[in-house]
């Protein structure tokens, strides 16, 4: 066995081992997170955290239970020798229009106050404190034009099919639209102008062309599912 070192760089964002040794390392808090027994219920379950790839969520129905769930992960951290960025880390206060202004407390972690904020991307989808998804859905439009646009200008000399099945493998394909349940009219409406008029410039149709029987003749389909989530809930990211 060697000498104690010390580690002065982290492991590769993207690399084949960084999620084991993130798992690995971590889930001894994550079993100290569960035996709080402070969070939102879900079924028979009892839930306060969410570890994904490199990011820690800590969820609490009020304030001082989110305060509770830091504290553990900061005793965890001196004890285990982690150190975690406050710099990368928000918290964010859900609630409903219904719901009267509440004034959210300082979140203290390492002796640093963790920043409150209202927009949060997580995991590429954009969450927001009033639970609206305009935001997400003009993330996913400027994506789709981006999309549109370089299969206009690299793949215009393709075959008529290939450009079809370009089409459906990179823009029909979109990220997280099921969970968007609270939108407004005009949001979703300036996605479908984009989709389908990114569709007729590709194929070289005109943009006045009728939309659905295109659509249906060429197979090209979108499909949004719609779930409901209600409830205020406090959210702490962690990186």
């Amino acid at each position: 066995m060697s000498d104690l070192f010390n580690v002065t760089n982290g492991v590769r964002q993207g690399g084949i081992l960084s999620p084991y040794l993130f798992n690995v390392y971590l889930d001894d808090l994550s079993t100290e997170l569960n035996s709080i027994r402070v969070g939102c219920i879900m079924g028979e379950m009892i839930i306060n955290h969410i570890l994904y790839a490199d990011d820690l969520v800590l969820i609490s129905p009020s304030t001082r239970g989110l305060d509770t769930l830091i504290k553990c992960c900061e005793k965890y951290g001196i004890e285990h020798n982690i150190i975690f960025n406050v710099n990368k880390c928000a918290v964010m206060h859900f609630k409903s229009d219904s719901i009267a202004k509440f004034k959210v407390p300082d979140f203290i972690l390492n002796g640093e106050t963790i920043e409150l904020v209202t927009e949060f991307k997580y995991l590429g989808h954009i969450l927001t404190s009033n639970m609206k998804d305009d935001k997400d859905i003009e993330r996913q439009r400027r994506k789709l034009f981006i999309q549109g646009n370089t299969l206009i200008r690299k793949f215009y000399m393709c075959t008529f099919e290939v450009k079809i099945e370009l089409f459906r493998s990179y823009c029909s394909a979109m990220y997280t639209p099921h969970l968007w349940t609270k939108y407004s009219v005009t949001a979703i409406r300036k996605l479908y102008t984009a989709y389908h008029n990114s569709l007729k410039i590709l194929i070289g149709v005109s943009k006045r062309e009728e939309t659905s029987p295109l659509c249906v003749s060429l197979n090209v389909k979108l499909y949004i599912l719609v779930v409901n989530l209600y409830g205020p809930m406090y959210i702490l990211f962690m990186y």
